[in-house]
């Protein structure tokens, strides 16, 4: 079967975009499923975290870092889909990168994650026009808005999710919410997802558990292979 091809996407930086792909990716692992992650930022974040796992975990995340690959992203992916069950695309921060457009093309899921604050729902009409584009000549494309690195219990957080929600049609905001948390940064120094830092984490794990649900209800996701 082809794997399901998800691009974490957004042309601005800071938003959590390679948090929410690691997670992503480190709790589909933990569910059995089989899953590539593909580092296509040239800051090779993605990639520089997952190497910093220990070797004899049992839990490895499977990276790939194709930032500086000449030419196409999606030629090396396809060499990927009908050995995995997932493929997590790491897309670049780059209003003038190829990579978001060419991925959203060929992918079944683009996760935007946007920060809920006006500045950041201002910065993320481009995107969501991409995404609009693109899901005209990709039937098989959903799209779904992320609310990432939330600062929980502000008036102008409440205000600015209510405005996602309805930010663009056939759009929809994900139920589950990434919030503003120390246990992802410590994450990325054991280069694993939240889950490895165990019940220090237990909110985050709980954030990430609650994204993987509703990922796999869009996707029709169900056991993993492994």
């Amino acid at each position: 079967m082809r794997a399901k091809i998800i691009a974490v996407t957004n042309q601005k930086g800071g938003c959590g975009k390679t948090n929410i792909a690691v997670n992503l990716a480190g709790t589909m692992v933990r569910r059995g499923h089989k899953v590539k992650l593909i580092d296509a930022d040239p800051q090779g974040t993605a990639t520089i975290w997952v190497n910093n796992a220990d070797p004899d975990s049992p839990i490895q995340i499977e990276v790939n870092g194709l930032g500086r690959v000449a030419g196409s992203v999606t030629k090396e992916i396809k060499k990927y889909v009908d050995d995995y069950d997932v493929i997590i695309v790491d897309c670049p921060p780059a209003a003038d990168s190829p990579v978001p457009q060419s991925m959203m093309l060929v992918s079944d899921l683009a996760l935007i994650p946007i920060i809920p604050n006006p500045g950041d729902l201002w910065a993320a009409q481009d995107i969501l026009e991409l995404a609009s584009r693109c899901s005209e000549s990709n039937d098989a494309l959903n799209v779904r808005l992320v609310a990432s690195i939330v600062r929980a219990n502000l008036a102008l957080t409440k205000a600015a999710l209510e405005q996602m929600a309805s930010m663009r049609e056939g759009m929809p905001l994900m139920k589950a919410r990434i919030n503003q948390r120390a246990a992802y940064a410590e994450a990325m120094i054991s280069g694993d997802s939240v889950h490895i830092l165990g019940s220090s984490a237990k909110a985050a794990i709980e954030e990430f558990e609650n994204l993987t649900n509703d990922v796999s209800l869009v996707l029709g996701l169900k056991k993993g292979r492994k």
